[in-house]
């Protein structure tokens, strides 16, 4: 009995972190290791975190570098033209008042067809124009796209997919420029990086994960900074 008390104990300790945490039923991107995770429930500001599952590699360093802050992180599969992309965002922007909003899409449209040829700018402006409306008085922030890289050490880009990613940020800069959203450029820390690739041309190791937190959690802070110099 003893032996089996204590399985379950290391067992439940050792469960992933997105399964310990609260998801909205409601949102057709909840299941799995998708969905809007309470990944720091209480603070003086709130703010939400939008992205894939490279947003659930760094969501629990950056609530860790945002001490006394509420940190929450909408983390899903979709791409700008997913059917339930704008159902979802509405709901959760409309949930509550968000300080600051740090967002990324964008991993999951590379793939061919997904995204019409010379549509990616005008479906992210949408996008922002969506953000803008349902929060208007939160700081905005992007975070770049990061980058898809080969499966085999030295680490280097995708030659083949990376490609659509560097091209799509640098659409993206255009937009956020239009818009006057700062930016997070986490595709070139990656770039610099890049030993600290897991090696499934899409995800990071957990060093590399700390190192966009630390960046993220400062252009989160310096948001806030404005805002409070502001009012």
């Amino acid at each position: 009995m003893k032996k089996l008390i204590l399985f379950v104990v290391v067992s439940i300790m050792f469960i992933p972190a997105w399964a310990q945490e609260e998801t909205n039923k409601e949102l057709h991107s909840d299941g799995g290791g998708w969905g809007l995770k309470n990944v720091q429930p209480e603070g003086e500001k709130s703010v939400l975190l939008i992205g894939n599952s490279i947003c659930n590699g760094y969501k629990a360093y950056v609530a860790k570098e945002l001490p006394g802050y509420r940190v929450i992180a909408w983390v899903h599969p979709y791409h700008l033209k997913s059917e339930f992309l704008y159902n979802d965002l509405v709901k959760i922007l409309k949930s509550e008042k968000w300080d600051v909003i740090h967002f990324n899409i964008g991993l999951h449209g590379w793939e061919k067809g997904r995204i019409p040829e010379g549509m990616y700018q005008p479906l992210l402006q949408s996008y922002v124009d969506t953000l803008k409306k349902y929060s208007s008085k939160s700081k905005l922030i992007w975070a770049t796209i990061t980058p898809i890289t080969n499966k085999v050490e030295p680490f280097t880009t995708n030659s083949e997919l990376n490609p659509i990613i560097a091209d799509r940020n640098l659409i993206a800069g255009i937009v956020m420029k239009n818009n006057g959203i700062p930016v997070n450029d986490l595709y070139s820390l990656c770039l610099l990086n890049m030993q600290l690739a897991r090696g499934d041309r899409f995800h990071w190791t957990p060093p590399m994960y700390r190192m966009m937190a630390i960046q993220t959690a400062e252009k989160i802070r310096k948001a806030l900074t404005e805002t409070k110099n502001s009012e």
